[in-house]
């Protein structure tokens, strides 16, 4: 029996689709699937001949080609999706063909040996043993469960604010007493004041570091400093899911806290320089004692595509180097034109910008929503501020045209 829908029956590649041979199909399905991937659009998918030579072409490409191909057939997609802090080149070409081939296994879980296979090749690229190493279903789920751990029963955790909230957020949810400190004048975590809001009952300190959803950051100084400088028990959780897109001095990894043995946690992610957020999969570096306390906490593991796919994508550093480069150099595209118009904007270090919009978020949405383009939420207090994913060449000019377009018709209004 025919699994396809009746549009791909009538599909005017169907002829030709029925003749190529049957272990090929699901790798040319796989392909053009992470070629042409939409957001919620329903419709149903159709291969041309196009499709199929634009999918083998990501496929086989080198790195700044495939990351072409990837921005010229995103460029006309809408709308715009610049809300996410997505890594608008997808997945590395290593990535994708594994997961295109993975397609028959879609059945299976992920194997102890795969899993362990990725931990061993994760360990290898932080330079530290296996044993410090857990894998989750992204970050977030690790993030969480060190907020269930440090949380739990009245436990108290000091964070930024405003920050990224998944370990704040499900922590609250679990009964922790959470100490939410203001950002400095500069938008970056106040660590004076976060030290002197560490109490004896504190369990745990978080920092985004660059910080979501300002794009700041603190040099690898400044938190080695802070974390010498707090009581013992306390656990430091660092979150550098954007650490690759960092270009300022001094800004770098602290992960060789873990090997010092300090009381720190590093958490990275696939879903940012890896183009891997739809695939779900990310790790903590801990000791092992806190490792072994992570694994009892988390829920579920990555799946089979994940697991595969993020071993590829560690062994793609040239592809992994051309996005940062894309995105680095469109995220100083943007911030000229911010200048030029003369809009301030928090100093970005990740893939993405805020800046003050000079009028309520909720009418520039709707003014960048009626051009089709999706920007950030609102992030309190900043009830002006918009955060603004760096997306593909075309999106960033597309975005740069729609800011130029709305913001004359804002003042005026406002005037």
């Amino acid at each position: 029996m025919s699994s396809r829908s009746p549009s791909q029956k009538h599909s005017t590649a169907a002829a030709p689709q029925r003749r190529l041979a049957v272990e090929a199909w699901p790798k040319l399905v796989a392909a053009v699937y992470s070629a042409h991937l939409t957001y919620g659009t329903g419709t149903p998918m159709t291969l041309s001949r196009r499709d199929v030579l634009t999918a083998s072409a990501l496929l086989l490409a080198g790195p700044a080609a495939a990351a072409r191909l990837a921005a010229r057939e995103s460029g006309g997609a809408k709308p715009l999706v610049l809300c996410w802090n997505e890594n608008p080149y997808g997945p590395s070409p290593a990535a994708r063909r594994v997961v295109s081939e993975l397609i028959p296994s879609g059945c299976r879980y992920p194997s102890d040996q795969a899993i362990a296979a990725l931990v061993a090749a994760i360990a290898a690229h932080e330079s530290i043993g296996a044993d410090h190493i857990i894998t989750g279903t992204g970050s977030g789920e690790l993030l969480r469960a060190l907020g269930l751990l440090y949380g739990r029963d009245g436990g108290e955790i000091v964070a930024a604010q405003p920050s990224y909230t998944e370990l704040t957020s499900y922590a609250g949810h679990r009964g922790a007493r959470l100490k939410f400190v203001p950002l400095d004048l500069s938008m970056r975590h106040d660590l004076p004041a976060m030290r002197s809001a560490v109490s004896p009952a504190t369990r745990a300190v978080y920092l985004c570091n660059p910080n979501n959803p300002t794009g700041t950051a603190l040099t690898a100084a400044e938190i080695r400093a802070f974390v010498a400088g707090l009581p013992s028990g306390v656990l430091t959780i660092v979150d550098e899911a954007y650490m690759d897109f960092t270009t300022a001095p001094g800004v770098g990894s602290v992960a060789d806290l873990v090997k010092s043995g300090s009381g720190v946690v590093v958490l990275r992610t696939f879903s940012k320089i890896h183009g891997m957020a739809g695939l779900r999969c990310g790790y903590a570096i801990a000791s092992p004692e806190v490792i072994k306390a992570v694994d009892a906490a988390v829920m579920t593991t990555p799946n089979i595509f994940a697991v595969h796919a993020a071993r590829a994508s560690l062994g793609d550093g040239a592809f992994r180097a051309e996005c940062r480069r894309r995105i680095v150099g469109s995220r100083t595209r943007i911030t000229t034109v911010l200048s030029e118009l003369k809009l301030r904007y928090a100093e970005p270090q990740g893939n993405f910008v805020f800046f003050d919009t000079g009028m309520p978020l909720p009418r520039f949405t709707e003014l960048m929503r009626a051009r089709d383009i999706l920007v950030g939420r609102h992030f309190p207090p900043f009830d002006s501020w918009c955060r603004i994913t760096v997306g593909t060449e075309p999106e960033v000019a597309a975005f740069l045209a729609a800011l130029r377009a709305v913001l004359p018709t804002a003042r005026q209004s406002s005037a």
